[in-house]
């Protein structure tokens, strides 16, 4: 972790025709530029090395806001994760900086953006560029999975795009890491609702870690394809306000596509979006699938 004295900034002075310069804040060797992610309790800013010019995302805490052991715990389990692995689709860390005011976790930046927004400029992908996507997503889950880690809430907003249109993971304050191959049962329910498994709603008992990132990358492949969420279409329940409600529709509703998805494409879906978890297609299973067999 580097230790800076403070975010500094130059003199703001009166120019020779009585304008004010703009102010340059520095964190740490880091120049900020813009905002260009917004979170619970944190800014996440586009900032460039003074040395190197190199372009670098940091994620800004104050210090102040982390007021609860939940915020800090997501602090602490994101700082642990990064720190643990190193793979193409998973997004870098490059270094943690603190002063007495912030903790700036220091990341790649990911040029392309949200996948999300990429989705919603083109309204649904095509199944090739889904299909490499997706390649990439099973790819990187399969490499945390591997190294004992579980993600928790991959959801659109959390997958990146880097300037060649690759995957890159990031946001990982509900990852947990486990002690080995049938060790990932955990309790705590957490992560996105639109995109959780059914278990962390419907269950009070522990789930397996691994099968709930394998569902919410189901729902990330049927949004890719189809350009909206799975199992929205709920009339009594249209926004999926109702958590309880939209779980026991997902239980008690069969799995419906657009006619432009392909039967391949279908019978992965069918094999990952299963609410019983135990039936649920594991990751060899996935990646064996014929429909990823160009990746």
């Amino acid at each position: 972790m580097t230790q800076a004295v403070a975010v500094s900034s130059t003199d703001s002075r009166p120019s020779a025709n009585g304008r004010r310069k703009t102010k340059n804040a520095f964190f740490g060797p880091y120049l900020l530029l813009q905002t260009i992610g917004e979170g619970e309790f944190a800014k996440v800013k586009l900032a460039v090395h003074k040395d190197t010019s190199e372009e670098v995302a940091i994620k800004l805490i104050k210090k102040e806001s982390i007021d609860t052991e939940v915020k800090l715990s997501k602090i602490k389990r994101e700082i642990a994760a990064l720190k643990a692995v190193n793979f193409n689709y998973i997004v870098k860390l490059y270094d943690i900086i603190e002063t007495e005011r912030y903790i700036g976790i220091v990341i790649e930046y990911a040029s392309g953006g949200e996948l999300f927004d990429h989705i919603l400029a083109h309204r649904q992908l095509k199944e090739t560029d889904a299909c490499r996507l997706f390649a990439q997503l099973i790819a990187g889950v399969s490499y945390l999975h591997s190294s004992n880690i579980v993600h928790r809430d991959l959801k659109l907003e959390n997958l990146l795009l880097d300037r060649n249109r690759n995957i890159k993971i990031t946001d990982f304050g509900f990852a947990n890491q486990f002690r080995g191959p049938g060790d990932d049962l955990m309790s705590t329910s957490c992560g996105s609702p639109c995109y959780a498994a059914p278990e962390l709603v419907v269950s009070d008992g522990p789930y397996v870690g691994t099968a709930v990132d394998i569902w919410s990358c189901g729902v990330i492949l049927y949004a890719m394809l189809a350009g909206y969420l799975p199992f929205d279409d709920d009339p009594s329940n249209p926004e999926g306000d109702n958590i309880n409600q939209l779980y026991k529709y997902i239980l008690s509703t069969k799995l419906v596509f657009p006619e432009s998805v392909s039967p391949l494409a279908r019978d992965l879906l069918n094999r990952m979006l299963v609410p019983n978890p135990r039936q649920r297609a594991a990751l060899d299973e996935i990646k064996a699938h014929k429909w990823l067999r160009p990746y």
